[in-house]
């Protein structure tokens, strides 16, 4: 090998460890980008309550859990929200439903269970259920939930009362829909 060749080689090599440089920092870049999106929004929901200890309005968002479709029965409708770091026995944390009918929730249905909580989770906390399902024996509250299915993404209304007579109006956004059976 000739002295310029030697010459020529180790000036590529610098400019190759360079560009490779400016490659990895942009796959850095891009991986830093991807994991951004991962912590995206799965799932608003916003909560009106009339009467009882937890009157007010709330609105949440969760980056886990979300809505789904079929995963509770063929045909089913069902949303998972839940704040596990909530330890504020004055918020709203968590939301539960089960829709076992989504067509027929489509123009309102009557025949579903739903919970709201209020608190930790997993310690102390106010928790509101409402059940009409046919198949369930202990029936409490009542009202209408409508399920609006788009395919990868709906909408949920809701006005529902709870057997203490507290109502429960409000709707959930669901930005992607986990599907199953």
């Amino acid at each position: 090998m000739t002295r310029t060749t030697a010459r020529q080689n180790l000036h590529h090599t610098k400019a190759l460890t360079r560009h490779m440089g400016a490659s990895l920092a942009s796959a850095l870049l891009c991986l830093c980008s991807m994991s951004a999106h991962a912590d995206d929004v799965m799932e608003t929901a916003h909560l009106v309550v009339t009467g009882g200890p937890n009157a007010g309005t709330y609105d949440a968002q969760s980056d886990k859990g979300g809505c789904s479709a079929g995963l509770t029965g063929a045909g089913s409708w069902g949303n998972q929200l839940s704040q596990p770091k909530e330890k504020d026995p004055a918020k709203f944390n968590s939301l539960q439903l089960i829709v076992p009918d989504a067509k027929k929730a489509a123009s309102g249905g009557k025949e579903f269970f739903i919970m709201f909580r209020f608190g930790s989770i997993m310690g102390k906390n106010t928790e509101y259920t409402v059940e009409t399902r046919p198949a369930e024996a202990k029936k409490k509250g009542s009202g209408t939930v409508t399920v609006e299915d788009k395919g990868a993404t709906g909408k949920v209304s809701f006005s529902v009362t709870s057997a203490e007579g507290y109502k429960f109006e409000g709707a959930i956004d669901c930005k992607s829909v986990m599907r199953g059976g």
